[in-house]
């Protein structure tokens, strides 16, 4: 991970806690990140992402802030981008990442913020399957495919890009406000259960006892800094990842994440990295 692109990161993680800390809003970190804080007292070395839980409520009310200064509070409801998640993002407002090509928006050096939901057992894994097919949907709407990827593309790219042109694309309105709605209605649904939707895990990593996060939270360092764990953190973590204490192997210890296109000193638009792609 370069220098400069970590210290943005911890610097954006400092600004989200002191906000939260402001608003009193919860949070705790999540997957990976959680792993770190307990593993290597930080980001996990080959690793080049943070991620938090937040409960649903305070989700919300985040969506209702201002910008902090030199950041800004990115989510498919309040952003004039195809943003191709509903999760949100706290983002650097001074460096660009592009972070899929076929995706076209551009965001800063961020973080992810997941909202755990209520969910009662029996209604979990049907609920995620819609909302998982309507997000599939909305997606395909919004990515795009050039002139020379569709060219050079399979029968089968070449079918999926029609596809989407003529089918999907007509209906990513309808299909971002029925994600919006869902996200409105299970803010008031109640359970045992935490889950998160817009994820790529199964039931098995994304549906917790709520638990697991009540009480006071497990303070841990990270980066210098004082972090919040779920309470029942190590149950978590052993739920999704078995034995998370132990690293990969080294040719396992590589990120999964996508960077198109990177600048961490300047936000530009899409006109100036194309003029920079000439």
């Amino acid at each position: 991970m370069k220098s400069q692109y970590k210290s943005i990161l911890i610097a954006t993680l400092k600004a989200f806690a002191e906000l939260c800390d402001r608003e009193g809003l919860r949070w705790y970190m999540a997957f990976g990140s959680a792993i770190g804080a307990v593993r290597h007292g930080g980001i996990i070395p080959w690793d080049d992402d943070i991620d938090v839980y937040m409960p649903r409520e305070d989700f919300q009310r985040m969506l209702t802030l201002q910008n902090p200064e030199g950041y800004e509070i990115l989510h498919l409801s309040r952003s004039s981008q195809p943003l191709p998640y509903t999760y949100a993002k706290f983002c650097d407002a001074s460096s660009t990442i592009w972070e899929q090509r076929k995706y076209p928006c551009l965001i800063g050096v961020f973080i992810d913020i997941f909202p755990l939901d209520q969910v009662s057992a029996g209604i979990a894994t049907p609920m995620r399957k819609i909302y998982a097919k309507t997000l599939v949907a909305y997606k395909r709407g919004i990515r795009r495919t050039t002139f020379g990827q569709w060219w050079h593309g399979t029968i089968h790219d070449k079918l999926a890009a029609v596809q989407d042109l003529l089918y999907y694309r007509p209906m990513r309105r309808r299909n971002k406000d029925f994600l919006m709605k869902v996200d409105e209605d299970v803010t008031c649904l109640g359970g045992d259960n935490y889950i998160l939707y817009d994820n790529i895990y199964g039931d098995s990593k994304v549906v917790y006892d709520k638990s697991l996060f009540e009480g006071e939270p497990l303070m841990a360092n990270f980066e210098g800094m004082k972090v919040p764990l779920p309470s029942g953190n190590d149950t978590l973590l052993t739920q999704i990842y078995g034995d998370y204490m132990t690293p990969p192997p080294e040719d396992k210890r590589v990120s999964g994440h996508h960077h198109y296109f990177m600048d961490l000193d300047r936000r530009l638009t899409m006109a100036d990295i194309k003029e920079l792609q000439k």
